[in-house]
């Protein structure tokens, strides 16, 4: 049952970040955030421009991610399954901060 949990929870992670990935790439997309920022006011931060501009090399973190928890799998440590929670979540938060960070909000 542990290993089930872990399991969904890592790939929901995996999932949450290839989807943001994925919706990043597509051409025009990181573009029309900014644009939208624009067009409110709203000044994207240098984090947040970094992680546009470097996104195709975002790839990385599911295999990562991935990578960790097969790892944890197969090796009967116990810091092996936290290290690979722990990169999830930190790697799904970092990707959706560039875009939903509380300064790149809209204040009416």
């Amino acid at each position: 049952m542990k290993k089930l949990f872990f399991w969904l929870v890592i790939l929901f992670f995996v999932f949450a970040q290839s989807y943001f990935i994925y919706a990043l790439n597509q051409p025009e997309a990181a573009k029309s955030f900014t644009q939208l920022w624009y067009s409110f006011g709203v000044e994207q931060t240098a984090y947040s421009q970094f992680v546009f501009r470097t996104i195709q090399w975002w790839v990385v973190l599911p295999i990562l991610c991935l990578g960790l928890a097969f790892s944890a799998l197969f090796r009967a440590t116990k810091w092996l399954p936290l290290a690979a929670i722990s990169v999830s979540v930190a790697g799904t938060v970092a990707l959706y901060w560039s875009a939903y960070a509380p300064v790149l909000l809209v204040h009416v």
